[in-house]
């Protein structure tokens, strides 16, 4: 992917357009203020992140919209993004694929969002499927490298290529070093294009190695605690009746079967329900209360003939009693006498009318005696019918409760029966269930599962292996040796400290390191001093990188864009604006230098690589006078004067 044109479009509708030369060295000139600067935050926002990021001034009071013409190998597109107030972001964008020219301010219209942008881009430059999984123990997220990952080894801000603390754009952000880390390996091709599937294919390896493993282990331990299991339940069905207490099985395959007839056999008890005795029971009780009801009653009759016989008696014997009494004191006499007086009184009893009277009472007491002697034999007969159908209803009550007892008895057999027939019920359940959770898996069968483990395992072993931290980090170091070679050759064109030594990228630190015969010589830690050093560092490692990406065909776009790689040597207050009379011969001699290297390199990867630089410097040499593209100075600038009341730029 390279850079066709940078568009700015006004709100009135107007246009200005930086054009670059694809495969060249594109070098924009010119004074401080003129927006310079601003241009990498432009292109990147257009590339897919959410804010321009420019200063408050022309540029942000002026530009409605942004645009880029770019192409990927004969794929030219156009990507416009509406440009958002300051502070504000945005993931609106415009993508118009097969544009060759410019579009009009009036056919911008949004129609993508800046992740559907990002992957459109990513596809086109071939970035593949990917994924990088932190190694055990780390708690950060897996990481899918894209588009915008890819911009770290292309972009290069003012504040970062003179900068000996870090090394790619961005890498000072917040999760931004990490992210670089993540996603190197597979922008240099350490890690293979299937490394994706591959992991997937793991995570599945190992689930199927657990599912069997767990298979395996489960018809282990019915082979070794088949029959223990099974014995338990045989003697249970032994002990219920459901099995001959003369079976004992030899091993587990019997066993199983022994449990297996248990269920297909049908059960032998007497069914409970065949007993009658319910309805019986029911009626010898009702019977019983009848008879209980009837003795009752007849001996209540009994009792009162012989409470009857007793009043009676009872009545004559006192009768009896006061007649032998009278006639005992003479008040009876047994024929009338005339001069006989009254023991008591001493009247005389001779009277006729007295005597008479006296006969006359006792009269009717000798007939009521009589009377009641003659009751007693009627009494004595009822009192004989009466006990004669007592004994009668005791026999019988005898009888009901005897057959009671009798089906007592049957009652407790049925409960036996229905006890036995719960066990039997009970026991036959636990062996169905062990049947039905148990697996028999016979000596081949195990032996299949165990062989089929061991396959698995040798293949977790080898894509773990292809995988492997340490293999990718081994693969990433060999990669970045190669393209420290390549790297220590520019240092060595540029005379760059310890570059006699040779040097290459940290790529856990992400900095330069110079291997010195007094051991490893880091950048971002001081060992590696002035500005020449670290400016031509940043170079001749993207440059160096760009040469490996492009020999390899890595998904990373054929563009470098640096701002200001003259500012180690140019004054912040310079006075001139690309004048180098104010600088050293030295300092002069190696911004040259610098900017020769880049036209080399260029020149020798014939158009596969683009460099795009924002400077002060302005050389007089032709092939740096072919390099120049735009000069702002006296007035030109990114934003033109007429967009802007007050003629105004902001860097």
């Amino acid at each position: 992917m390279q850079l066709d044109a940078l568009i700015v479009y006004s709100a009135a509708g107007e246009s200005r357009q930086i054009r670059f030369q694809p495969g060249r060295l594109n070098i924009i000139t010119g004074e401080s203020g003129t927006g310079k600067s601003s241009i990498i935050g432009i292109l990147r926002f257009l590339l897919g992140s959410d804010s321009p990021h420019v200063p408050l001034g022309p540029i942000q009071n002026t530009v409605a919209w942004y645009g880029l013409l770019a192409h990927v190998g004969e794929d030219r597109f156009f990507i416009g993004r509406p440009a958002p107030a300051h502070g504000v972001t945005t993931s609106q964008a415009m993508l118009s694929i097969g544009e060759n020219q410019i579009p009009e301010f009036q056919t911008l219209a949004v129609n993508i969002n800046s992740g559907e942008l990002v992957d459109y881009l990513g596809g086109l430059v071939g970035i593949e499927e990917n994924l990088h999984v932190p190694a055990d123990g780390q708690t950060r997220r897996a990481l899918a490298a894209n588009f915008r990952h890819a911009l770290y080894y292309c972009l290069q801000g003012q504040g970062e290529i003179a900068n000996p603390d870090i090394l790619f754009h961005h890498q000072n952000r917040e999760f931004q070093k990490q992210a670089i880390r993540d996603t190197l390996p597979y922008f240099l091709g350490a890690q293979s294009p299937d490394a994706l599937h591959k992991r997937q294919a793991l995570s599945e390896l190992r689930r199927e190695i657990r599912r069997e493993t767990l298979r395996l282990g489960e018809a282990r331990d019915a082979r070794q605690l088949g029959v223990g299991r099974a014995a338990g339940l045989i003697a249970e069905a032994k002990a219920s009746g459901l099995l001959s207490t003369e079976v004992a099985p030899s091993g587990a395959g019997e066993a199983f079967e022994l449990l297996e007839a248990v269920l297909a056999a049908e059960s032998q008890l007497l069914d409970v329900d065949d007993f009658e005795g319910a309805a019986e029971t029911d009626i010898l009780i009702a019977r019983r209360a009848d008879l209980r009801a009837s003795l009752r009653e007849i001996n209540d009759k009994i009792r009162g003939l012989d409470e009857f016989a007793r009043v009676g008696t009872e009545y004559s014997a006192e009768l009896n009693e006061h007649r032998v009494r009278l006639a005992t004191i003479g008040l009876i006499p047994d024929v009338a006498d005339a001069n006989a007086n009254c023991p008591v009184c001493q009247r005389s009893l001779g009277d006729a009318s007295t005597h008479e009277a006296i006969e006359q009472s006792l009269g009717r007491v000798t007939r009521r005696i009589e009377l009641a002697k003659r009751d007693q034999p009627r009494v004595a007969k009822a009192r004989a019918a009466l006990t004669k159908d007592r004994n009668e209803v005791r026999a019988e009550l005898s009888d009901v409760d005897a057959a009671l007892e009798e089906l007592a008895r049957t009652d407790d057999v049925r409960a036996a029966v229905q006890r036995t027939w719960n066990h039997q019920s009970f026991v036959r359940g636990r062996i169905a269930q062990y049947l039905d959770t148990t697996v028999l898996d016979s000596d081949e069968a195990i032996a299949t599962l165990e062989r089929l483990v061991e396959q698995l395992k040798e293949n977790l072993a080898r894509l773990t292996e292809e995988l492997d931290p340490e293999a990718l980090r081994s693969a990433v170091t060999s990669i970045l040796n190669i393209v420290g070679r390549r790297m220590t050759t520019l240092a060595r064109s540029l005379s760059l400290e310890h570059a006699e030594h040779g040097v290459r990228i940290d790529p856990y630190r992400l900095t330069v390191v110079a291997d010195t015969r007094q051991g490893p010589a880091y950048m971002d830690a001081g060992a590696i001093g002035s500005g020449m050093s670290w400016v031509g560092y940043h170079l001749t490692a993207y440059l160096a990188m760009q040469d490996y990406f492009i020999e390899m065909n890595r998904p990373v776009p054929r563009f470098i864009v640096l701002d200001q790689p003259s500012q180690a040597f140019f004054p912040r207050d310079r006075e001139a604006g690309g004048d180098l009379d104010e600088l050293s011969d030295t300092d002069r001699n190696n911004t040259l230098k610098l900017y020769k290297l880049m036209f080399d390199v260029v020149t020798s990867l014939n158009a596969q690589l683009q460099i795009i630089v924002f400077d002060h410097a302005d050389f007089k040499d032709s092939w740096f006078k072919e390099s120049i593209i735009e000069t702002w100075r006296n007035g030109a600038a990114l934003i033109p004067s007429e967009w802007v009341p007050s003629t105004q730029s902001g860097s």
